[in-house]
């Protein structure tokens, strides 16, 4: 018995071994499994696309993106889908001659108009209620096309819709803040900040895409102070003081046009004084050649980015009314043909280059030619030809057209110069003794075609080389915000503009060497014209 006893201790302790084994190899397993479906789901979190809108998931978004396999850095997102997400209408065409092309859109807001075309690298943009100037922003990538949509990149979604979209590639998570979500978030909390209320104004909320906040206090009391907070750090830190009567925001350069006694100047994020408080009123002219046009005492001129004079402030009008020219497409008042600024000086006008140089005298009563009514439905203003930077003027109601250098290709002598439509094609019109002529050809046969063609190549090169230029250094500011990183930049920018005047001259004398060749050809052509007429 003592045996059978002894004999089944054995093998009971032999069973708890083996039961203990296997519980231990079950609770190792076990470990394992966890360890690999924990792996496998954070596997899958880094492989599959996450998309918040407003800290919500939001899958119509991620279903619509498009990411370059080569490059995941690179993202397209098709304009007129998103922008049914972020509360836009969006359309087919152009805004400022409506169409059904399918190789321009637009999207509209409430307050703002972003327009877009294929393959072009610019997005314009203008003010819904108001006779607006237009904006324009360069972007990353130009316009595509897929399955019958246009594509931006997250480049160009921002900058149209004003909205911030962070792509972490790594953790494979975007996040998309609208700015009236934002400026929200700011306003329940502006209070504690020491102010009344986060600025209304819209263009001044966009600042709330670069982490800084206009904000106001004592409007009830007639005692109105706007000051600019820094909030990139999560807390509120003053970055303007509250000594400013009224601050907009200039979203291209991340500066603020700032009011007090009544003047107004230009302070940049970093707190430098760009233009000094002394002037009427300033309007942005054209970012990319870096003017604005001032007033001061009724009278207008141009200065640069730094506060140098270009054109000084004696004169009655810079700029004109753009408003005749919509089927012209024209999108600056300031700035015709990317070359010459329309300065009036008393009743008449002339033109300056965008260095300040007088390029016609004061002699011209009109700048385009403006129908008083359709010709047989299809005749329209004209200011100037794009594809030949050649501008209209006109004097006692006589029109000529002008070069980028002044020149008048022919006398004052024609009694209209318009736009045709016809057919769904765009043609530019002489009108002179009641006999119709074509402009084009025209240009052609005097030899302005070819060369003028291939001025605006150079220019658009030029303009190119500019816009990487600018990227750059924007790149620079937004990694570092110091004065002496400002001041080398602004350095640069003005060896850069000596290299280009440079140019410019070089250019200007084989163009001027080309034209005094083809002169004498241009005089003959206009004599046998006239004996034509004569005829």
């Amino acid at each position: 018995m003592e045996l059978f006893d002894e004999d089944f201790k054995v093998n009971e302790k032999t069973d708890n071994k083996k039961s203990t084994t296997i519980i231990l190899v079950l609770i190792i397993f076990l470990i394992i499994m966890v360890l690999v479906v924990v792996g496998v789901i954070l596997y899958i979190k880094q492989t599959t696309l996450s998309v918040k809108l407003n800290g919500e998931t939001s899958n119509t978004i991620k279903n619509m993106i498009e990411i370059d396999e080569n490059n995941k850095q690179k993202v397209y997102v098709p304009i007129r889908q998103v922008a049914r997400s972020l509360g836009y209408n969006d359309y087919n065409g152009s805004y400022t001659t409506k169409s059904e092309e399918t190789n321009q859109c637009y999207v509209e807001c409430e307050n703002e108009v972003a327009m877009f075309t294929l393959g072009s690298k610019t997005i314009y943009k203008t003010l819904t209620n108001q006779e607006a100037d237009f904006e324009y922003f360069n972007i990353d990538e130009p316009v595509k096309a897929s399955n019958g949509e246009l594509y931006t990149t997250i480049d160009g979604i921002e900058k149209a819709f004003n909205v911030s979209w962070n792509y972490d590639v790594e953790n494979n998570k975007m996040n998309i803040f609208t700015m009236p979500y934002l400026i929200n978030y700011y306003a329940q909390n502006v209070v504690n900040y020491g102010y009344d209320i986060v600025s209304e104004n819209f263009q001044n909320q966009k600042a709330i895409l670069d982490d800084m906040l206009i904000v106001e206090k004592g409007k009830e009391n007639n005692n109105k102070k706007v000051a600019v907070l820094d909030v990139s750090s999560g807390d509120a830190k003053t970055l303007l003081e509250p000594k400013y009567t009224d601050i907009e925001y200039l979203q291209h350069t991340k500066d603020f046009l700032v009011t007090a006694d009544n003047k107004k100047g230009i302070i940049s994020s970093n707190k430098q004084t760009k233009v000094k408080l002394q002037y009427d009123d300033i309007k942005l002219m054209d970012y990319d050649k870096k003017l604005y046009a001032v007033e001061v005492s009724g009278k207008y001129g141009v200065i640069n980015f730094n506060g140098e004079k270009i054109i000084n402030a004696d004169f009655s009008e810079i700029g004109i009314d753009i408003s005749n020219f919509k089927e012209n497409d024209i999108r600056s008042k300031y700035i015709i043909a990317n070359s010459l600024i329309p300065v009036k000086k008393d009743k008449d006008w002339g033109f300056f280059d965008v260095n300040g140089n007088q390029v016609t005298n004061f002699k011209y009563d009109k700048i385009g030619y403006i129908t008083s009514n359709n010709k047989a439905g299809s005749g329209y203003s004209l200011l100037s030809v794009p594809d030949y930077n050649v501008i209209v003027v006109g004097k006692d109601k006589k029109y000529t057209v002008i070069t980028t250098k002044g020149e008048e290709i022919w006398g004052l002598v024609f009694d209209s110069i318009y736009l045709s439509i016809y057919g769904g094609q765009t043609s530019y019109k002489l009108e002179y003794d009641s006999k119709e002529y074509d402009l084009i050809q025209q240009l052609d046969g005097l030899g302005y075609g070819k060369k003028l063609n291939k001025d605006k190549n150079n220019t658009e090169q030029q303009n190119n080389n500019n816009d990487s230029n600018d990227n750059s250094e924007n790149n620079q500011q937004s990694q570092q915000k110091d004065n002496q990183e400002q001041q080398n930049n602004n350095n640069n920018n003005q060896e850069n503009s000596s290299n280009n005047d440079n140019e410019n001259n070089n250019e200007n004398n084989n163009r001027d060497n080309n034209e005094n060749n083809n002169e004498n050809n241009r005089e003959n052509n206009n004599n046998d014209e006239n004996n034509n007429n004569n005829n």
